[in-house]
């Protein structure tokens, strides 16, 4: 089976050319609090000068419903990523509402299966994420990996796919590929000095190159 790549936390216009031209599936931008924030109007400019070859991911982070129309009315955004408290009532919402896929973030923790049984009825993929010290997301920090094949079972369940994030990197993501995820998200793993990275993308593609074409 094919990992699906989803390169988060574009950031500027340079981050946006380089991520275009990848083998990624989706390409994730953050309008929460971020240190990789991003203003809509940017990313527009963005899209409008390289095109729109991946799927866009909007990250957001218990926004209101017009916080995120006012973010898709400029930018073309496929997917809303949710990576707050937000409720399965506010997820339907927005299924409903806006016509798009909506993808909800899960903070490992000890009751993630049963996180998972409630939010995957309601979301079209889970996206699984560290937490250290109090922080959700963002933490360079991966969790423990062993859970990883009882996680995506649980997802397949509720028939939705489930990505892996937090502290991923070109270095490490051999020891995650053999407990099969559907996807891996990252992005402070493929930087340098707070940029995407060319070196680090191509290292981590080679590795999943190498991983798929061991498959039978």
């Amino acid at each position: 089976m094919t990992v699906q790549i989803k390169y988060c936390g574009s950031q500027s216009e340079e981050d946006y050319r380089l991520l275009v031209k990848t083998n990624a599936d989706y390409i994730g931008f953050i309008f929460a609090e971020s240190k990789r924030k991003v203003n809509p109007s940017d990313v527009k400019k963005w899209i409008e000068k390289y095109g729109k070859p991946k799927q866009l991911v909007g990250v957001f982070q218990n926004a209101s419903l017009k916080e995120i129309l006012d973010v898709i009315s400029e930018v073309p955004i496929d997917i809303i990523q949710c990576h707050g408290d937000e409720s399965i009532e506010m997820i339907g919402k927005l299924k409903n509402q806006l016509n798009v896929k909506v993808y909800k973030a899960l903070p490992y923790r000890q009751q993630i299966f049963g996180d998972i049984e409630r939010y995957g009825c309601a979301s079209d993929a889970i996206i699984v994420d560290s937490v250290s010290k109090g922080q959700f997301g963002g933490t360079g920090v991966p969790f423990s990996w062993k859970d990883v094949p009882r996680i995506m079972e649980k997802a397949e369940e509720q028939g939705v796919p489930c990505f892996i994030a937090g502290g991923i990197t070109p270095d490490n993501v051999s020891l995650l590929l053999p407990y099969h995820p559907h996807g891996i998200d990252l992005s402070g793993g493929i930087e340098e000095n707070g940029k995407k990275s060319t070196k680090r993308i191509e290292q981590l593609e080679r590795m999943l190159n190498n991983d798929n074409s061991n498959c039978t």
